[in-house]
């Protein structure tokens, strides 16, 4: 069963609502983010089916699972391949994250080169966030293929902004100088990035437990119940990210500057020992993290 998406309300604006435009989203893209979120893992058909109206996506997905990345270098010769080899969800991963990718025609040469380190920190995020549950010692009901969509889109706002508002975003989103606040925001867009967040929702026909993770990344961050993935881990990815070098405006980390309350609350919900646990599963995958983004971007 697919989980229902949101529809438009009085309480939700829409991006005409909000003057802006959402550039042109591939549509291996959107059934891939409808396939990830359903509550049971994707079939093979379903994946290759998904795949056969759109050459330019089954080239880009065999160049990476052909890369060294995988291991398997010259191997993988056409989709059915892969998506034995790599397993449905791994596949349909990777078109997600190849999907965004292909979004780069959209800007202009002033914000191509801002896009694709957005788009390298959003597959970073996801990586991490997928990791993290990977590895939990409770992981619960939180299931790592939705960590991953919610990590890959956890930034989106902000492409939109730089496809909308590009001379306001390359101001505004430096390293570690980035509007923080909803007033910082609405000041220099006209609106906060929860805001647009909603609208995006709206527009991509979101399943409403993804939507309800998006909207958890500006709460207390511990799930309500029906989120896929709560805002604290997907925070944690964000920052752990940044620190191992796939940073777009949130700050680096200062030496010995202690891990903050979302750090604690993740290791509380996932059954990490500490925070200083959590770090640590970050940090230890720096390397096999430069592989996975190389290979895909």
């Amino acid at each position: 069963m697919t989980p229902t998406a949101l529809t438009p309300s009085e309480h939700i604006p829409t991006l005409t609502d909000l003057e802006l435009e959402c550039p042109p989203l591939p549509q291996t893209l959107l059934e891939a983010i409808q396939l990830m979120e359903r509550p049971e893992p994707p079939e093979p058909e379903e994946v290759e089916a998904m795949l056969q109206h759109d050459p330019a996506a089954v080239a880009r997905l065999l160049r990476v699972a052909n890369s060294a990345y995988y291991g398997l270098r010259g191997r993988i010769g056409d989709v059915r391949h892969a998506i034995v080899v790599q397993g449905p969800s791994a596949v349909v991963g990777m078109v997600m994250s190849m999907g965004m990718l292909s979004m780069k025609s959209a800007f202009d040469a002033r914000t191509a080169a801002p896009f694709l380190d957005l788009v390298r920190h959003c597959a970073a995020t996801a990586y991490l966030a997928r990791l993290l549950i990977q590895r939990a010692p409770r992981p619960g009901d939180w299931r790592p293929e939705s960590a991953y969509t919610a990590g890959l889109l956890h930034d989106f706002p902000k492409m939109l902004l730089l496809y909308n508002k590009p001379d306001a975003a390359l101001a505004a989103f430096q390293p570690g100088a980035g509007p923080r606040t909803p007033e910082e925001q609405e000041a220099v867009f006209g609106y906060s990035l929860q805001t647009i967040t909603q609208a995006l929702v709206l527009h991509m026909k979101l399943p409403e437990p993804l939507f309800r993770a998006l909207m958890d990344l500006y709460g207390e961050g511990r799930g309500d119940g029906v989120a896929a993935t709560p805002g604290a881990l997907l925070r944690v990815a964000s920052l752990g990210a940044t620190w191992l070098d796939y940073g777009f405006d949130e700050p680096l980390r200062r030496e010995e500057e202690p891990l903050d309350a979302d750090w604690e609350l993740t290791a509380q919900l996932f059954g990490y020992p500490d925070a200083d646990s959590v770090w640590q599963t970050v940090e230890a995958a720096r390397e096999i993290l430069q592989d996975y983004v190389d290979a895909h971007f």
